[in-house]
């Protein structure tokens, strides 16, 4: 029996912590503003502005990679940000940032598109700055844990985010809902979890390494959310209605559209 070469490999799970290069993630996909993120942007604005998320609100940012943009619409007036991720290097990206680090990556051109989509352009040093202050925690995380912030235990949150996430974490639709319910349980009642990502996607590349994505669907979605004790479902998508290969930033990966999506756990 012979093994599948490395170079032609699909990676997944564990092979993020020994293979995922977020300096390379970063210089592919956000050197520069691009249609796919503007988009993912737009979506997430459009359900956050609809929000009506109080102010001082608690925001988690679950599998956040080496990046700060997922929180950028729901964290204007929160009062405190965890940045969560299952891989240390890219907890370590974001540390920097949060820290002001020189090394650190510019997230300028998304915070500007964002105020700029608020009507506030000029704001941007603003939101950033105090997106820096909010954020308060730094953690890993693991969508497979019950609790998947352990060891670390936090009161439940007003707000969940997560981008371009779960569907790479997942291999099946029994381990995506699983996952959905590992992080509903971390928001409080009432509290409201926005996802974002895209539909049929089964890979993306990331430098020269493949990553598995698990297949989404709009129905799929739905149902997870309904077993995982989330209510009141807004979307925003763009659904292309078929799964085609297409180049992000030059580099291969295969979708049927993007979607956003946000809902509201059940109140006890």
């Amino acid at each position: 029996m012979t093994s599948t070469p490395e170079s032609e490999r699909i990676l997944f799970g564990a092979d993020y912590k020994t293979h995922f290069d977020p300096k390379v993630y970063l210089d592919n996909y956000h050197t520069d503003a691009n249609a796919f993120y503007s988009k993912l942007l737009d979506m997430v604005h459009e359900l956050v502005a609809g929000a009506q998320i109080p102010s001082g609100s608690r925001i988690l940012d679950i599998g956040c990679g080496p990046s700060v943009y997922a929180v950028i619409s729901a964290g204007s007036q929160c009062s405190e940000i965890v940045f969560s991720d299952y891989t240390p290097k890219n907890l370590d990206e974001v540390k920097k940032w949060a820290n002001n680090d020189p090394d650190a990556h510019d997230w300028r051109q998304y915070f500007q598109y964002v105020c700029q989509l608020e009507g506030r352009r000029d704001e941007w040093k603003t939101r950033q700055d105090h997106i820096r202050q909010a954020t308060k925690h730094v953690v890993p995380c693991d969508v497979h844990q019950e609790n998947p912030l352990a060891p670390f235990v936090f009161e439940p949150f007003d707000v969940i985010v997560s981008s371009l996430c779960l569907e790479t974490a997942c291999l099946d639709e029994a381990s995506y809902i699983s996952a959905v319910k590992h992080v509903a349980s971390l928001l409080k009642p009432g509290g409201q979890l926005f996802l974002d990502g895209v539909r049929g996607q089964t890979f993306y590349t990331v430098g020269n390494n493949k990553y598995n994505t698990f297949p989404l669907t709009s129905k799929i979605i739905e149902k997870t959310f309904a077993e995982a004790g989330l209510t009141n479902i807004r979307w925003c998508s763009d659904d292309q209605g078929t799964v085609d290969t297409y180049d992000i930033e030059g580099l291969p990966a295969n979708f049927g559209g993007l979607f956003a999506v946000c809902a509201t756990r059940i109140t006890a």
